[in-house]
C-alpha cells in the first residue's frame, strides 16, 4: 500500500513582521503626539476639541464659541483708546492718529511716530488769523484735546518743544515776532491747567528760515506757516544744560 505523502505547510513564517511594524509605527506616533502635547496652547486645544466635540467643553451661559468667534489678532479691529488709557508715546500717537480722522482734519494736521518721539504739524490757519498770534476758537478746542492727551502722557514725556513758522511775505509784522508769539500762546494754553512739570515745555520761533516748500506761490506759503509739537522722552540739550547747572551750583557753593 502506497504512503500517503505529506502536504507541505503554506504557513508564512514572517507575518509577524507586519504586526511588529503596525506596532512600531503607532509607538512612533504615540510619541510624537507626546511631544506635541507638552507645548500645547490652552486656547488652541480648546478650540481643537470644541471643533469635534462641541458639548466637551462647557460655556457660561450666553460665552461666544472660541472656535468660531474669536477674531485673528492680525485682522482685528484697533479698539478705540480713551484719553484715560493713554500711558506711553505709543497710547498718544494712536489717539491722535484717531482724533485726526475723525474729525477730518487729515489735510490740516500731520502726525508721525518716531522711535522715542511723536511729532505733530498744524497749519497755522487752524489756530491763528493772519499775521495775529491770538488762538482761534476753533483751535481751542483742538488745543484741548492735545493738551488733555499729553496730560495723560506726561510721566513718560521728558521735553515738548513748540516750534513756530512763518512764510516770506510782504507784512507789516515782523516774521520772527510773529512765530515766537504764535508758539509761545500754544505753550502758555498747554502749561495753564495741563502740563504739571512747566520745565518740560520750550517754544521756538523759526521765523520764515525753516520752510519746508519754496516761496513762490500762496499755495506754498501756506505750507510753510505751520506750527510743529515736539514730544519726546529724552530731552539731551537740557541734560547737558543740567550738568552744567550742576558745576555752577558746586562752584557756588565752595565759593560761599
Amino acid at each position: 500500500m502506497a504512503r500517503r505523502q505529506r502536504k507541505k505547510s503554506t504557513i508564512n513564517k514572517d507575518a509577524w513582521l507586519n504586526t511588529y511594524a503596525d506596532m512600531i509605527t503607532l509607538v512612533l506616533v504615540f510619541f510624537i503626539l507626546l511631544y506635541s502635547m507638552s507645548t500645547i496652547d490652552a486656547k488652541k486645544y480648546e478650540m481643537l476639541v470644541e471643533t469635534f466635540n462641541p458639548s466637551a467643553i462647557e460655556k457660561p451661559a450666553g460665552e461666544a464659541s472660541t472656535a468660531t468667534e474669536t477674531p485673528d489678532a492680525a485682522t482685528a479691529p484697533k479698539e478705540d483708546i480713551a484719553i484715560e488709557e493713554i500711558v506711553d508715546l505709543d497710547d498718544l500717537y494712536q489717539y491722535l492718529s484717531e482724533y485726526t480722522k475723525k474729525n477730518g482734519l487729515e489735510d490740516s494736521v500731520q502726525v508721525v511716530k518716531g522711535e522715542d518721539t511723536v511729532f505733530i504739524k498744524f497749519m497755522s490757519d487752524i489756530f491763528f488769523e493772519p499775521d495775529k498770534a491770538q488762538i482761534k476758537p476753533g483751535g481751542v478746542a483742538i488745543l484741548a484735546n492735545i493738551g488733555g492727551a499729553l496730560a495723560a502722557a506726561e510721566p513718560a514725556i521728558k521735553a515738548i518743544r513748540i516750534d513756530g513758522h512763518t512764510a516770506q511775505a510782504d507784512s507789516p509784522v515782523n516774521d520772527r515776532d510773529l512765530s515766537t508769539d504764535r508758539s509761545n500762546e500754544v505753550l502758555k494754553f498747554f502749561d495753564d491747567g495741563y502740563i504739571v512739570d512747566s520745565s518740560k515745555l520750550l517754544a521756538v520761533g523759526y521765523g520764515m528760515f525753516r520752510p519746508i516748500a519754496p516761496n513762490d506761490t500762496e499755495e506754498n506759503r501756506a505750507k510753510n506757516r505751520r506750527v510743529e509739537i515736539l514730544i519726546s522722552k529724552d530731552d539731551t540739550i537740557q541734560d547737558e544744560l543740567d550738568k552744567i547747572y550742576e558745576q555752577q551750583k558746586a562752584q557756588t557753593e565752595v565759593q560761599n
